[in-house]
């Protein structure tokens, strides 16, 4: 139990360093300064590094140690596009069969409350931004298909940190999944579709320039 405990902080701390780009791609952790840093044995240091590996988070390198995940272009576009067209599918599929009120109702008032309280940014706006979208794969009841996005967004979540980062953005966010919910409403499946390939296209968009931006900051702090 203390272990766990420990090993879950550690984690948290980790996870936050990484997706907020204080450790640079490519950096190495290893077992000894962590170990220093943190005051603790060996066994919760390395159950926190296998929590992050699980998480897509590091990458483990034989006979290397745990590296932060080095970022792939290539890799990111195409799951993106998977990303889109999977969506786009969801999106046909909720129009067709409709969706019920008592699911489009919460989701509606939860991102005008977001809207509403701008500049504020949420608790956390990947995971937020995530459960709207996996809410409609849900729907579907297609537990493959819902099962298949969780696993891109597990594996885009590492960058997405750097979508959702201003209040700006946040905005447009909410004004895109409040058009998307109208649109299911109204089982308007050509909009639908048009408006989460938008979305998700701006997404995209947001990132590149966001992660170019933070890599040039992570590395001048480790020159």
């Amino acid at each position: 139990m203390v272990k766990n405990g420990l090993s879950s902080d550690v984690f948290q701390k980790l996870s936050e360093r990484i997706l907020h780009w204080e450790y640079a791609p490519g950096q190495r952790l290893t077992e000894e300064i962590l170990c220093a840093e943190f005051n603790m044995s060996r066994s919760p240091i390395r159950e926190a590094l296998q929590m992050l590996a699980d998480r897509n988070l590091i990458d483990k390198k034989p006979m290397q140690g745990y590296q932060v995940k080095q970022l792939n272009f290539n890799e990111v576009n195409e799951l993106y596009e998977v990303r889109s067209a999977l969506e786009s599918h969801i999106m046909e599929r909720v129009c067709q069969d409709g969706m019920d009120e008592a699911q489009l109702g919460p989701l509606e008032q939860e991102w005008t409350r977001l809207l509403n309280n701008l500049p504020a940014m949420g608790t956390y706006p990947v995971d937020e931004d995530e459960a709207f979208h996996q809410s409609f794969a849900a729907a579907t009841g297609n537990q493959t298909l819902k099962n298949m996005l969780q696993s891109i967004n597990d594996r885009i979540r590492f960058v997405r940190v750097a979508d959702i980062r201003t209040p700006q953005r946040m905005r447009d966010t909410c004004l895109e999944h409040l058009e998307i919910i109208d649109a299911v409403r109204l089982r308007d499946s050509a909009r639908a579709i048009a408006l989460v390939r938008s979305n998700i296209e701006a997404g995209k968009v947001s990132i590149k320039a966001a992660i170019m931006e933070a890599l040039v900051r992570a590395h001048e702090r480790l020159g």
